[in-house]
């Protein structure tokens, strides 16, 4: 059947045109059924299906405003007729020049009459319309009766959008392209093809977009994912909804190479959702519309070769927020094939970070890639690197440690985004997958040493590094600091405090808790590579959690920071403001 099949007769007051997008949904424009609860339908070239009354369920409140006229008429009952098909988004009407046809029902035209027309160019008019002039200049103008018609490309039966209105001269007038079409009507969301994303996939994120209310400006919810450069909305009226900036993103936003923006709004709106089961569904369509493993590029670091365990990272940031003094901004990345796919990311006090956290990071694990084994990394500030991170709780049924349940590491925030720590990082791992071992260089409990001779010593060799003592104490986080800026890749300690005062007695020194410490380090790990250690300490952890001794067991409380930025993309792929 052709087009003519699916144009359709208005009748509500005055009379226009309309043409039926599904089996009971009529497109025509709100001017030709304002102020009308209901319509009269026909179908000009089947006219043995007589009248359809038809419910005005969007535009019958129009009053004329410049923007927005778009109706759609619910008919009493399906009919048996092809609905029209919409051409991609992103098909060109106007470039190659295309004949553009449009079915009218002008005065004394009850049976209709074609009009045939093309658009001046693509670009839009107060950021919706587009310009539409006479195909010949001895053709059908548009006038009275035209408005609500589909305007199909007659070379391929496409319907790429609609006739709103006429000029009083020339025998042209505007369109509303599809693009705009869905902008005011979701309802069209899965009928007008998106590149790259499916009908049913455009259709669920609009379903769940719908189901989230924000109390900001749909232009704040933009710039909170996009950031400040993020290109301009449109023009007038701005975004007209937070589905408006669903379909902003899907349409005309062009990615950066391995980005994927509409995931990552999506991400950003199931952060702010209270339904579980929407929150849940918004995490899973984003992780699902990423992009996939993207080229080497600026974002991207090789990942290392053979000599240890192939890790799938999951990357969690926490870093001082200008919003309050007491806020954190928290982002979850998944890593997968050397980039970061941001999962979530929100503004919070630190007495909710945990349970934030705990929350988001199973839809961490449904991004990364299962050929690895998982790695659950926490990038802190400074004051935080003593945080018992692997012992907050699995999950919220779970309240098995995290450590004991998947590997655990601890990154200084501060030294990731250092380029030239990083740099260090990288050339100290080259040289430790090369050694069988692991070396240890012990800071014994209680040390004098200066911080800054520590450091120096400490870059001058490829070693792990075990403290004795907790960074509990001005002299303890100063020697923890000349690890940190010597590019140590491993440090690990103890959260049990020692006092550090033996009095000199050789005997007490080397019974005391740091001590016994180093000293197990040496001989449990030593043997192992320094790549390995993520997935030994679980088990360590595992072992100490199950210990029922009197004594507590000696890798109780174990902290391990331990950077290979090799498997991390480098800081800040994703640029956000904390105060967002």
């Amino acid at each position: 059947m052709g087009s003519e099949s699916w144009q359709v007769r208005v009748g509500a007051g005055s009379v226009g045109s309309g043409f039926l997008v599904t089996d009971r949904h009529v497109m025509t424009c709100a001017h030709v059924v304002a102020g009308a609860e209901r319509a009269e339908v026909t179908f000009a070239q089947y006219p043995d299906l007589g009248s359809f009354t038809a419910s005005v369920i969007v535009g019958g409140d129009w009053h004329g405003e410049v923007r927005g006229d778009v109706a759609v008429l619910e008919l009493e009952r399906p009919v048996n007729v092809t609905p029209a098909r919409f051409a991609a988004v992103d098909a060109p009407y106007a470039h190659p020049l295309a004949k553009l046809t449009a079915y009218g029902f002008p005065q004394d035209y009850d049976e209709g009459i074609l009009g045939e027309f093309r658009s001046a160019s693509d670009q839009l008019i107060a950021g919706e319309w587009v310009q539409l002039e006479s195909w010949t200049d001895h053709g059908q103008p548009l006038e009275e009766g035209f408005s609500g018609a589909a305007v199909v490309r007659e070379d391929t039966g496409e319907v790429v959008g609609m006739v709103t209105a006429k000029h009083e001269r020339g025998g042209g007038g505007r369109m509303l392209p599809s693009r705009v079409l869905v902008r005011h009507w979701p309802g069209a969301a899965g009928l007008v093809p998106v590149r790259d994303h499916s009908p049913e996939a455009v259709a669920r994120l609009r379903d769940l977009v719908q189901g989230c209310v924000d109390d900001r400006a749909p232009e704040a919810v933009y710039r909170s994912v996009m950031g400040p450069l993020a290109p301009l909305p449109p023009v007038g009226a701005g975004f007209l909804s937070l589905w408006d900036v669903a379909w902003f993103l899907l349409t005309e936003v062009t990615p950066a190479p391995g980005t994927a923006p509409w995931a990552d709004f999506a991400a950003h709106l199931a952060d702010r959702t209270q339904d579980p089961a929407v929150r849940s569904a918004l995490y899973q369509w984003a992780g699902d519309h990423r992009s996939g493993t993207a080229p080497q590029g600026p974002g991207n670091r090789p990942v290392p070769g053979d000599g240890g365990a192939k890790w799938s990272p999951i990357l969690v940031e926490i870093e001082r927020s200008g919003a309050d003094h007491d806020a954190y901004l928290v982002s979850v990345y998944a890593i997968r094939g050397g980039r970061s796919q941001l999962v979530a990311s929100n503004t919070l006090a630190k007495g909710r970070v945990r349970e934030y956290v705990s929350e988001r990071l199973d839809h961490a694990f449904r991004q990364i890639d299962r050929s690895g084994d998982e790695l659950i990394a926490f990038a802190l500030p400074r004051d935080w690197l003593g945080e018992p991170v692997d012992e907050w709780h699995t999950s919220a049924e779970d309240p098995t440690p995290l450590g004991c349940s998947h590997p655990v590491v601890v990154m200084d925030l501060g030294r990731r985004r250092q380029s030239r720590l990083q740099f260090m990082l990288d050339k100290a791992w080259q040289t430790l997958e090369r050694s069988s071992g692991t070396a240890w260089h012990r800071v014994e409990c209680g040390s004098a040493q200066d911080p800054t001779r520590l450091t120096v010593r400490l870059s001058k060799q490829a070693t792990a590094v075990g403290y004795g003592a907790p960074p509990e104490t001005d002299q303890a986080r100063g020697l923890l600091l000349a690890g940190l800026n010597a590019a140590v890749p491993v440090m690990v300690w103890q959260r049990s405090i020692c006092s550090g005062r033996h009095g000199g007695d050789a005997t007490a020194e080397r019974s005391c808790v740091g001590a016994r410490f180093l000293d197990a380090l040496q001989e449990r790990l030593t043997s192992l590579s320094p790549a390995d250690l993520p997935g030994y300490v679980r088990e360590l952890r595992r072992e100490a959690y199950e210990a029922e001794e009197p004594e507590p067991h000696w890798a109780a409380g174990l902290a391990l920071v331990w950077e290979d930025p090799r498997w991390f993309p480098e800081a800040n792929v994703y640029s956000q403001s904390p105060v967002s």
